[in-house]
């Protein structure tokens, strides 16, 4: 079973390295992209299994990319990394699209499992087929 593949978007290379080390310590595959239309230009090439994007990309606002992202791709999970999180800018950007909202500095345990956890649940939306329902009633 080949390894689930993720790109992080991100242009802060202290951010970047570290979180490459981390997924690749895991058996992750990584790409990373340094601003929006690198992103693009990977997701029309490669497949990739979980999005990790940044609150901010060289001067563009991580939500952007991610509408971009969701255009053409609604189901591939995302996570949104912010400097500082309340309630309404995840709550903003859950409804925009992402399914996790992380603040930094990031908990490497809770990064992993968070990748792990989405990981299980696109497995399970991709491979489990609801049960169909009977429509019509028996008459009696």
């Amino acid at each position: 079973m080949p390894s689930s593949r993720i790109m992080i978007v991100e242009d802060e290379r202290q951010t970047v390295d570290t979180l490459r080390d981390l997924f690749e310590q895991y058996g992750y595959e990584t790409e990373v992209a340094l601003n929006r239309n690198v992103a693009l230009n990977i997701l029309q090439e490669r497949k990739m299994d979980v999005l990790i994007i940044s609150e901010m990309v060289q001067d563009i606002p991580g939500i952007e990319i991610m509408y971009d992202i969701r255009k053409t791709n609604k189901s591939l999970p995302i996570i949104m990394i912010c400097e500082q999180k309340s309630k309404r800018v995840e709550s903003s950007l859950m409804k925009a699209g992402a399914n996790i909202v992380l603040s930094k500095p990031l908990d490497p345990i809770i990064a992993v499992q968070t990748i792990d956890n989405l990981l299980k649940m696109k497995y399970i939306a991709e491979n489990i087929k609801p049960k169909k329902r009977k429509t019509s009633l028996k008459k009696k």
